[in-house]
């Protein structure tokens, strides 16, 4: 659990640091096109962080309760 806990953290917001960094190289090559783009990366990023943080909440509550973290 705490693995997947950590991929559904960790994956939506190298997502949105990925989108930010070509987004400031795009910006700075004057590739406009790529800065809307990586700003719709950055959205989608952005929801599903929150979906998953949402979903971790409703359902990953079982710790403390006998659940097997491992």
């Amino acid at each position: 659990m705490r693995l997947m806990r950590l991929w559904l953290w960790t994956a939506p917001l190298a997502m949105l640091a990925l989108a930010a960094l070509f987004g400031w190289l795009a910006v700075d090559e004057g590739k406009w096109g790529l800065l809307v783009a990586m700003a719709l990366l950055a959205l989608v990023a952005v929801g599903l962080f929150v979906v998953q943080w949402r979903l971790l909440r409703a359902y990953g509550g079982s710790e403390g309760q006998g659940g097997n973290d491992g």
